[in-house]
Formats: structure tokens, sequence, C-alpha cells
């Protein structure tokens, strides 16, 4: 499943970091940071796969202006980003980030790589396709020819007026080596613009495996360095939503909000309306739609509003960012 290669991804990233000298410290609340008031607990409600089919930007769109999604993040090497960027034209205000898509695994409907083959072989299979899986991609393309994938897709975006309010991992290719992410890191503080890298308690990242705590360390002292370049910095990713039942999500949505911790977190969903045409894509659409029917359901918002939650965006943390210290 998707968010399980990118939950392991994220913790493997956290695993092989050199832990490095930094002294235990208290690990920082980038909400406070950021303006939020002490002790605010903060979500982005965000949105994965935009621009990989109709039924994807469908969802994302609805959850954006009917629901609760404050974020989502497009696929560049996909068939169906014309849409989204017919979308953002109309509305320039969305907060629309970039899903760096270094793999294409499904069967039936795959894509190739932005940059050119001939100079960067290692991003394809014999095909001519992304690699259908992460650690495939790890063992055949270079730091380099990641790096240059990375950027071929953000100039696809900007050559086609797209903004890009974050840049974000497609079954989080880019946590795969301490190669792979250094260069991520590297060309959104370049370009300034915001990378999805958790700094704070990752308190949902570490439920798993505790041991992983000291390794963790690392991963802070590395977003600590993206904070100084003048990025936001969020907390903590929920990734666990993509296997919850297609039936009960909005009760398990609530049940994460009441154990949510003060700080920023973003919380990646697949919301898709299901259809035939989907079906031929993924056997993920119905959970999909679970995800839009959360998003779209009074029950999750009255929660929200229960709890005291603030709902934020990549956008708005930019702006916060800049009159931060």
């Amino acid at each position: 499943m998707v968010c399980a290669f990118q939950k392991g991804m994220m913790v493997f990233a956290i695993m092989v970091l050199a832990v490095g000298t930094l002294a235990a410290q208290e690990p920082p609340n980038y909400a406070e940071r950021l303006g939020f008031p002490k002790g605010a607990r903060v979500i982005i409600f965000h949105n994965d796969d935009a621009g990989l089919s109709h039924e994807s930007n469908e969802a994302g769109i609805r959850g954006v202006e009917e629901g609760l999604i404050t974020s989502w993040s497009v696929m560049m090497p996909c068939a169906w980003v014309p849409e989204i960027r017919n979308y953002l034209k109309a509305h320039p205000d969305a907060c629309s980030g970039l899903h760096l898509t270094l793999t294409s695994e499904w069967d039936k409907y795959r894509w190739r790589p932005l940059a050119c083959v001939e100079n960067n072989p290692g991003l394809a299979d014999p095909d001519g396709f992304l690699w259908d899986n992460v650690k495939l991609v790890a063992e055949h393309a270079t730091a380099d020819e990641l790096e240059a994938e990375i950027r071929a897709q953000v100039a696809a975006a900007e050559k086609m007026g797209m903004p890009i309010s974050h840049l974000d991992t497609h079954m989080g290719t880019v946590f795969a080596t301490e190669e792979y992410l250094m260069r991520y890191v590297a060309v959104g503080m370049e370009k300034m613009i915001p990378v999805l890298l958790p700094g704070g308690h990752m308190t949902a990242l570490l439920k798993e495996d505790p041991e992983l705590a000291e390794k963790a360390r690392a991963v802070r002292a590395l977003a600590e360095t993206v904070w100084a370049s003048g990025l936001p910095v969020i907390d903590d990713v929920h990734t666990d939503s993509y296997g919850w039942n297609s039936t009960d999500k909005t009760d398990k949505f609530i049940e994460m909000l009441r154990a949510m911790k003060p700080g920023i977190t973003q919380v990646i969903l697949h919301a898709t309306v299901p259809s035939p045409n989907f079906d031929q894509i993924s056997e993920s659409g119905e959970k999909r739609g679970g995800d839009l029917n959360a998003m779209l359901d009074s029950k999750l918002k009255q929660a929200i509003e229960k709890e005291g939650i603030l709902l934020t965006s990549w956008r708005e943390l930019i702006e916060r960012r800049k009159k931060a210290k």
C-alpha cells in the first residue's frame, strides 16, 4: 500500500541517518514558533495524488471547496495534471504542492520520468517507465539522477504556471537513502520551497517503534537546518489512514484528533471519487472514497471544533515563517 511504503521510507531515513553529537533536548514545537497559540494542536489535512486521475482531482477539489482538505500535492508525470493546472489558474490561492513522483507502481497505468532518460538511465525500468517500487529506485538511481528528476518535475510545474506551496514524496522515495534525502532538502532550500520533513515530536511516525526515538535526533537537526534557511517546519506526519476500513474512517480520524499532541501535524489522505475507471488503476478506490467521505462528514467537522483543533495549510505556514524569528 502507498502509505505503508511512505511510512516505511520515512522510518528508514530516520534509522540510517547518523545520530551526530546533539545533546538530548525537548523537541521543538514548530506551531508555537510559527505564532500559533501555546499548546495549539494544528492540522494540515493533505491530499496526495492530485493529477493521478480525474477521480483524484475531483475528490481533492471537493474536499477543499466543501470539506476539510487544506492542501494537496500534484504528481507531475501523470496524465491528469492539465486538469489541476486549469483549476489552479482559476483558483491561484489554492495550496498546491508537488508530490515528487519517482515510482510508477500500478500495472495498467504507468508514467515515465520527466528528466532525460538517456542522461539519467537509472530512473527508468527496461520499459522506460519509473521503477514500480522504492527498493528498485534505490538500487538503480544515483542521487544525481534523483535530483535531476526532482528538478525536472519542479521545472515542469513552473513552466505550466502552477504554484508550488511545498514538496513532498510519493511512496516516500526521497527518504530511501541519506543521499536522496539530502538532495531533496537541498533543492527545497535552494528554491525556497518548503519540504515535508517532520522536525518536532514525531509521535505518529515513531509510535510503532519507540527505539527509533534516539535516531530521530539527527532528523530534527536536519529540520532545524531547514528552519534556519527561512522555511517552515512541522512537528509530525500521520499516514495510517490509507490502511483504515473505508466504512469507519470518520471515527478513526476523531480518535486520532483526541490523541494528538500540540504542534503541527500533517495528516496524509488519498481522497478519490470511486469509479469503474479508477478500479482499472487500483483496487484502493473504496478506501480512497472513505477518505473523501470523512473529509465531507459534518461529524468530523464538529469534532474538530469541539477539540479546538486549528486547520492550516502550507501556504499559511510560509506566510507565518516570514514573520517568525
